[in-house]
């Protein structure tokens, strides 16, 4: 299978993820969004969500590890990157990885 192919099949695998968790935004950004992945490489994603607003940064991504590697079985390692609007508001505005996703990645 090659690469075309695989990203193909992550993002129709990440959609329905986006749908399940409830998503308000979400980004593929990184090797797999520039097409230059390998063996090793994992699943860089930003999720863009209000629910995030009272909770601590280091917990944001914790339920979403169970839907991603369980309910979902996606056997891809990934890197979750939680935000609330506001905070990926200011930060696209910025350098920053938001402003470098917005550049490169591919909105799911």
């Amino acid at each position: 299978m090659g690469k075309e192919e695989i990203r193909k099949k992550l993002i129709v695998k990440l959609k329905k993820f986006k749908k399940s968790i409830g998503s308000q935004y979400m980004i593929l950004f990184g090797s797999y969004a520039r097409g230059d992945f390998n063996k090793v490489s994992d699943v860089d994603i930003i999720i863009v969500d209000k629910k995030f607003q009272r909770k601590d940064v280091f917990k944001r991504s914790k339920g979403l590890w169970i839907e991603w590697h369980v309910k979902h079985k996606i056997g891809y390692p990934v890197d979750f990157i939680c935000y609330t609007p506001d905070e990926f508001n200011r930060l696209k505005h910025e350098v920053s990885i938001v402003s470098e996703a917005l550049r490169e990645g591919i909105e799911i």
